[in-house]
């Protein structure tokens, strides 16, 4: 293992500030601990330049030895040092402020920063730690080797419905996006997640071939596992919310759309919208990452847009590839077969895949009892916050974990990311068990229709009220 560098000197600062990891309110410098990361590099780059509490919390439930190691990288940083080490301006006048102080971790990452010294996500809970109890009683947190041949049969499946429709064939446009699914998108999300496999080579060779035909890995990435992950229901941070506003508004603090819209049409071109979530991801993520990498060399990106520019960027061989896979998708219909047949097999698997992910993922958290005031949420320790954002359904049955790549489970899955969607029906029960212990109620729904209809309800209101307070009313 690398030792790390004296940080009392200048030269041992990096030359950009935002190479260090913020964790528990204090500041590391990992760089040199990259390669030498168990989980892999991908995994401990996600924390880079930025407060990585909760990401760090959430992939190390199994043993204690992370916190021992971790020790060794902490630095402490002179105000006077970090302030002429080409710092932005605005970044300079922060860290000036504390008078040759030690620098303040939120200051040196200039971004994202904690609410508080005392954040409460920076303090142990006697809920989460029995969470960690659970996981390591369970054993095995990998993807389990019915699922594993599962999947291989799916491989199968897959090249069969992908020759089918380059020939052609209608029943292409059906089969095609069914193995997308339950292959490619299972392999994105658990693999992104560093579930699938205890080798990282696995999980990344996984995930990004995935991600060639359903999203861009690395603004997957950054928009699920770190804004959605970390800041879940909580506006302005969350990526998952923030993208769909202004032309969907899915939580009370969200502003209204125009008033001289009626809200029914407001609500049914939030379901219309719900085709295409899938050139969103494939696409439009794409795109807005170039947009900030050029604002970021015309020297006009703000803070954020640079910093995720930046996290994104260790991926742009791979946003370039998955691109050219999704224009190919696009356009080899149309010079194959007639106008209308070219269509129905591009458009009918984009809606198809489109439907399957805003459904399924958005239902459980788009409701009216998983959100509230971010100021609240925030006062709570992060792995509460996940139980208590977050709506399950159907949490017994293995056929609808398959079917949801055990997203009819987001609450386990958002306190424990790195368990495979494949252990978590068997954990569900204990799971519920220590949430009643510590007096946290879950969310539950009998099944997905019963959560999309209350997803609907949620919807609905927000379609006409402002507030919270209206939105009580409305409900009481």
């Amino acid at each position: 293992m690398c030792r790390p560098t004296d940080a009392s000197t200048p030269e041992a600062l990096p030359s950009v500030p935002h190479q260090y990891w913020i964790i528990h309110g204090a500041t590391y410098d990992l760089a040199s601990y990259i390669k030498s990361h168990p989980g892999g590099d991908e995994a401990i780059l996600l924390g880079r330049g930025r407060d990585c509490t909760e990401l760090f919390e959430q992939y190390h439930v199994l043993n204690n030895k992370h916190l021992r190691v971790l020790e060794r990288f902490r630095v402490t940083l002179p105000a006077a040092k970090v302030a002429s080490n080409n710092l932005k301006e605005d970044m300079v006048s922060t860290i000036s402020a504390l008078d040759g102080e030690e620098a303040d971790a939120a200051a040196v990452v200039g971004i994202q920063q904690p609410a508080a010294p005392a954040r409460v996500a920076h303090q142990a809970d006697p809920f989460y730690e029995d969470i960690k109890a659970m996981v390591r009683a369970h054993g095995n947190t990998k993807m389990s080797t019915p699922f594993v041949i599962l999947h291989c049969l799916h491989v199968v499946g897959l090249v069969w419905s992908m020759k089918l429709w380059l020939e052609g064939a209608f029943i292409s446009a059906f089969v095609l996006p069914y193995f997308l699914w339950v292959l490619c998108a299972a392999m994105v999300h658990d693999g992104g997640h560093f579930a699938h496999s205890k080798r990282p080579l696995v999980n990344k060779l996984l995930t990004h071939a995935g991600a060639l035909f359903t999203n861009s890995v690395g603004c997957w990435y950054l928009q699920h596992n770190i804004l959605h992950h970390s800041y879940t229901n909580l506006v302005g941070k969350d990526g998952d919310l923030d993208s769909h506003h202004p032309y969907m508004r899915i939580h009370p603090e969200q502003s209204m759309l125009p008033a001289n819209i009626h809200h029914a049409v407001r609500f049914f071109s939030h379901l219309i919208m719900y085709n295409f979530a899938h050139i969103g991801l494939t696409m439009i993520s794409p795109i807005s990452y170039f947009r900030g990498v050029a604002a970021q060399k015309k020297g006009t990106a703000d803070a954020k847009q640079a910093q995720d520019a930046q996290t994104v960027a260790q991926y742009h061989g791979t946003v370039m590839l998955q691109l050219v896979t999704v224009l190919a998708f696009y356009i080899t219909p149309f010079l194959r077969f007639e106008f209308s047949r070219a269509l129905l097999l591009t458009l009918l698997p984009t809606f198809m895949m489109s439907i399957a992910f805003m459904v399924i993922a958005q239902v459980s958290h788009i409701q009216m009892d998983a959100e509230a005031p971010s100021a609240d949420l925030e006062k709570l320790h992060w792995a509460r916050r996940m139980a208590l954002t977050s709506v399950d359904y159907s949490q017994e049955s293995t056929l609808w974990a398959y079917l949801t790549i055990g997203l009819n489970m987001q609450s386990l899955h958002h306190i424990v990311p790195g368990v495979s969607y494949s252990q978590l029906t068997r954990m569900y029960p204990a799971y519920r068990a220590i949430c009643a212990k510590h007096g946290i109620k879950l969310l539950e729904r009998r099944n997905l229709a019963h959560a999309f209809w209350t997803h609907l309800q949620t919807l609905w209101v927000l379609s006409k009220t402002h507030s919270f307070v209206e939105v009580a009313r409305k409900l009481a």
